[in-house]
């Protein structure tokens, strides 16, 4: 039962997030625990990673370094190039590269 409730997880979020669109006045009041939340979610992510993940990255440290090249200026590259394609106005286009070097 559980394995099938999380295995229909995006189901999950884009139903929650139309929800929350279209009602915002339930989800309003609780956005004080956006950041308590996240922090609980990064910590299940971490506590998930095994010594062996972390003893990859040492063998294979150029691939790491590729990795963080990239998403520190392609990201952002790529997203002022989508702003200046979408002729988004200035603080759109200033959250978008803000947010861009992001994973997820």
């Amino acid at each position: 039962m559980l394995k099938k409730f999380t295995s229909l997880f995006p189901l999950w979020a884009v139903l929650l997030s139309a929800v929350a669109y279209l009602y915002p006045e339930y989800f309003a009041p609780h956005n004080n625990l956006i950041v308590p939340f996240l922090s609980l979610i990064m910590l299940g992510m971490g506590v998930t990673l095994s010594v062996d993940s972390f003893l990859e990255v040492l063998k294979r440290p150029h691939v790491v370094l590729l990795g963080t090249l990239m998403q520190y200026t392609l990201m952002p590259l790529a997203a002022w190039a989508v702003s200046i394609a979408l002729n988004l106005p200035a603080d759109l286009m200033a959250c978008l590269l803000y947010t861009s070097p992001s994973p997820r």
